[in-house]
């Protein structure tokens, strides 16, 4: 029982390893594979089906500059199975070299990639993807290349100080974060983790 638990565990963590190197690299059929028809996705930019997920991802994609980057870097994770269901929380940062108001910038930010995981047919793959958002920090590429004032009006106070720079960046590339958004510590984590728990529980 212990061996299968440790197998479950790591081809559940495998699903996450594939879903960010197949992301980062625009390998667009392996990202896919890497979820059910039915998953859901919840990030600072998108809430909704995994499928729409897809599409504006690959479009955003074909639209960045050659400048422009991102990556996801992965640290401690951990795993909870329960038959054919599973958590799995891992500790990422996503690192994006971006261009607005014509300035290059850095961006990081320090997040948990909270995933429901299913076995289907004897393949695991994620149901319910959410970012839970923790930290943020953005600076210019060029170290004193922006005028006084640029990040006058960024609100680092707060229980939305976490995700500052992330809005920042959002309102000034056009979008709208949703309002589902999880912060790290917030009320919506609590009911995030309720609700998934009991899921797992098959509540």
């Amino acid at each position: 029982m212990e061996i299968e638990r440790f197998i479950d565990e790591e081809m559940v963590r495998r699903v996450r390893q594939r879903w960010a190197f197949a992301r980062d690299y625009g390998d667009w059929e392996g990202m896919r594979a890497c979820f059910h028809p039915d998953a859901t996705v919840c990030v600072s930019w998108f809430s909704g089906p995994a499928a729409t997920f897809f599409e504006r991802t690959i479009a955003m994609a074909a639209e960045r500059r050659p400048e422009e980057r991102s990556k996801h870097w992965f640290g401690s994770s951990r795993v909870a199975v329960n038959g054919d269901r599973a958590i799995l929380e891992t500790d990422a940062q996503v690192q994006v070299r971006d261009r607005f108001d014509g300035h290059l910038f850095d961006l990081t930010a320090t997040v948990r990639m909270y995933d429901r995981v299913e076995r289907r047919e004897g393949t695991w793959r994620i149901l319910r993807m959410v970012v839970i958002y923790d930290k943020d920090r953005m600076e210019p590429v060029l170290p004193g290349a922006l005028p006084p004032g640029f990040f006058d009006g960024i609100e680092l106070s707060g229980p939305a100080s976490g995700i500052a720079f992330m809005r920042f960046r959002t309102e000034k590339r056009g979008r709208k974060m949703p309002p589902e958004l999880v912060i790290g510590g917030s009320d919506g984590e609590r009911r995030l983790r309720a609700e998934t728990e009991a899921w797992l529980a098959g509540r």
